[in-house]
């Protein structure tokens, strides 16, 4: 009988943005996603609730892996791959990107020494290998290091720190490659039990379905534990997102996409502007957010907001027809930011929109050239995470072959 011992791979956790996940680089897991779900489902733990015998931290938004190698082309320096780990389940969803892990990458590069440190901003070119886009990271750099103490506050996070500033370039279109995936501004779905919700369907960072809070009969004010504590409210947002997975092509059919694309679409609710108390017990006046948006990830009630949804966000909120359009006030710095308040506070997403002239007024003509973010991010720990080796063993792959097995 031959013994498989445990085999350890190199990585780092960071907090970045409000989720906190793994890092690897490449050379250390060249493997199949196959293997590398398995590989990464025994390091964080899953399935289990708890994901006690894991690095998971028992939420969708710590259950994050990112893939990290050098990117020879002339637009990018490094490419980065994103899993999404399941919690309870035992999936690995690559469909999409995490904008707040993606503020890391950054910083990893620089310190890994895959991006030379340049003072007093190092900009660090990002190819996302899940859907294709370029994001740019300017990372605050000191004496040749990355510099992470500053006065930036981050809702959701607590203390402050050094800004990044996240520039994502030509965000449109992220997945299914339009900006509004069924042409429409808005989308009639039907539901099982008879009802009919109206819904805007939006792509740009990543898919998001949107709906108003009040349709589907809750407060656009609610906190997560007040909403996860009503299953007949995420029992419709899950249908919603499921039936909108099959109306954009994500799945083939509406009854497996929780199983099959638990990640995307992203499903958010949205409601005007309104005074509020976060999950830290602050107070936010009316006239410091332009509209209220709640987001589920992996079936549970995200406790701040996903970076990367925030720009389908903004974006929606620009296009006129869109029923986040609709909610949104116009706030006096201009209509190219947008202040969205979450659970824990309110983010800024500063948009570039263009309009082709042959299409002006027409929201299918719009082009998100960029859309930019202010996060921090922090490294908390470098190690290795240990794995039976016969979770390898599968595996034929060399170092080489990664950039091709990562590409579906």
């Amino acid at each position: 009988m031959t013994v498989m011992h445990e085999v350890s791979i190199p990585c780092t956790l960071y907090r970045g943005g409000t989720s906190r996940g793994l890092l690897f680089l490449e050379e250390h897991l060249p493997y199949p996603r196959e293997v590398l779900s398995r590989i990464l489902l025994r390091i964080f733990g899953s399935p289990d609730v708890r994901q006690i015998d894991g690095a998971g931290g028992a939420t969708s938004l710590t259950s994050k892996a990112l893939i990290i190698g050098p990117e020879p082309t002339s637009d990018a320096d490094v490419r980065m791959t994103f899993g999404q780990v399941g919690v309870t389940v035992a999936t690995v969803d690559w469909g999409g990107n995490c904008g707040n892990m993606t503020t890391a990458v950054g910083p990893f590069a620089i310190e890994c020494g895959l991006v030379p440190a340049t003072e007093p901003i190092t900009t660090v070119r990002i190819r996302s290998v899940n859907t294709g886009l370029l994001i740019r990271a300017h990372v605050p750099v000191r004496d040749g290091r990355v510099y992470t103490h500053g006065d930036y506050s981050l809702p959701g996070v607590p203390g402050t720190g050094a800004r990044i500033d996240v520039e994502w370039l030509n965000p449109g279109g992220s997945t299914t490659g339009r900006l509004l995936p069924t042409g429409h501004c808005v989308d009639r779905l039907s539901l099982a039990d008879g009802r009919h919700i109206d819904t805007s369907i939006v792509d740009a960072g990543n898919p998001v379905v949107f709906c108003e809070a009040s349709v589907v009969g809750i407060g656009g004010t609610v906190l997560p534990a007040a909403l996860e504590a009503r299953p007949d409210v995420m029992q419709t947002l899950e249908e919603i997102r499921s039936i909108a997975a099959e109306l954009i092509g994500i799945t083939p059919d509406r009854n497996v996409a929780t199983q099959r694309s638990p990640g995307l679409p992203k499903v958010a609710f949205v409601a005007p502007p309104a005074e509020y108390l976060t999950t830290s017990g602050e107070v936010i006046m009316e006239e410091a957010h332009d509209l209220h948006a709640r987001l589920l990830s992996m079936q549970t009630a995200h406790r701040a907001y996903a970076a990367a949804a925030s720009i389908s966000t903004a974006v929606a909120a620009r296009i006129p027809g869109t029923l986040v359009h609709a909610c949104a006030s116009r706030n006096p710095d201009g209509p190219s930011i947008v202040r969205i308040a979450h659970p824990a506070g309110v983010m800024d997403v500063k948009i570039h929109l263009r309009t082709d002239d042959r299409g002006a007024g027409d929201p299918a003509e719009l082009r998100v050239l960029s859309a930019t973010l202010g996060r921090t991010a922090r490294r908390i720990m470098s190690g290795v995470a240990w794995v039976p080796g016969d979770l390898l063993v599968h595996s034929s792959a060399t170092s080489s072959d990664f950039r091709h097995v990562q590409k579906m």
